[in-house]
């Protein structure tokens, strides 16, 4: 089913807001391409063997039918300069004096609040993922550290084990789990048919995450 959603209006709600990160769109064939943000600009597109404004001419002409926002990749190279009012609009032709007309900026639109938002304030918080069956989503990932990470791939399969054990024993619904490793401590809370979980590094001088997240929970 295609996306209700345009190009233009994914990267004005979703990628612009988040200043750096990496859109990947599906047409209605399967073919897979993908924009690159920084700072709030389209540096880089890739679809197939092409790169830059070759990639973006056949990416902007498809019917979408699906699309993921992840953080920024390291090592993006930046091929466009123009500004993203031209570079959605590649028909556009040059003036008389050969320079491009004047379109209205392309403002950002507030993007609604989200679920996690308040989450996201917790004081060093590495980490916040949405966990689908089979499936993670990183939500929120701290700008700094993120090489210091462990692998979380993990957790998408104890996620799945929680949600099986409770359903087959009938336990029912578990709200709430907390996994600690050497390094860090993780709390998972339930979220509609999934999970959420949140990742901090331990340190003895802040709280507890636990607390944090059930001071949040509590509105408190």
């Amino acid at each position: 089913m295609a996306d209700s959603a345009s190009l233009e209006e994914i990267i004005r709600v979703e990628c612009l807001p988040l200043r750096d990160c990496m859109l990947t769109v599906t047409d209605s064939n399967g073919e897979a391409a993908f924009l690159y943000f920084k700072e709030g600009e389209l540096i880089e597109a890739n679809y197939a063997a092409l790169w830059g404004k070759e990639a973006l001419a056949q990416i902007v002409s498809w019917v979408l039918s699906e699309h993921t926002v992840a953080p920024l990749p390291l090592g993006i190279k930046r091929s466009l300069w123009d500004q993203i009012e031209f570079l959605l609009n590649p028909s556009l032709m040059p003036t008389a004096s050969g320079k491009l007309p004047v379109l209205p900026a392309f403002r950002t639109v507030q993007k609604p609040s989200s679920p996690f938002d308040r989450f996201k304030a917790i004081p060093s918080l590495l980490k916040l993922l949405h966990l689908e069956r089979g499936k993670a989503t990183v939500v929120h990932e701290a700008a700094s550290d993120k090489d210091e990470t462990e692998n979380t791939d993990w957790l998408i399969e104890f996620a799945d084990r929680v949600k099986s054990v409770g359903d087959t024993l009938g336990f029912g619904n578990c709200e709430k789990w907390t996994i600690e490793t050497e390094k860090f401590q993780v709390v998972g809370l339930r979220h509609d048919e999934n999970f959420i979980a949140l990742m901090r590094r331990k340190n003895s001088v802040q709280d507890d995450l636990e607390v944090a997240v059930n001071d949040i929970v509590e509105g408190n």
